[in-house]
């Protein structure tokens, strides 16, 4: 078990498989969940590092900070100089109505240029 682990990648799309395989191993050491629940932790974080990289405004960076406790938690934040894109503002409601589907709690930090932050447990 770990008390927390970080994890920082470009924000981009072609770093996603590294953020996927490296949330399915951190999910794994915690050893109190099911295969169903870490497929689903490692498919939200996915797709919340997926909703963050084709955005209108894109950042830098990607962090990620995984907890293990009680609950499984995991904060993805944007960091670093914001980079304008082709991509369009998130829709938040879609981005909340996936991420909930897979994990109950979440919640989506947002300002003017678009998503800030995820944070989601499980």
């Amino acid at each position: 078990m770990f008390d927390c682990i970080t994890l920082t990648v470009p924000a981009s799309v072609s770093a996603l498989t590294v953020v996927r395989l490296t949330t399915a191993g951190i999910a794994a050491q915690g050893g109190n969940m099911d295969f169903e629940t870490m497929e689903d932790i490692k498919t939200a974080v996915y797709e919340a590092c997926y909703a963050m990289s084709v955005q209108k405004y894109v950042p830098e960076r990607l962090e990620l900070e995984f907890k293990q406790g009680e609950t499984f938690h995991v904060t993805v934040t944007g960091s670093g100089e914001l980079k304008e894109t082709d991509g369009n503002m998130p829709d938040l409601d879609l981005c909340n109505a996936v991420l909930t589907t897979m994990i109950e709690h979440v919640r989506v930090d947002v300002d003017e240029n678009g998503i800030r932050s995820i944070v989601m447990h499980a």
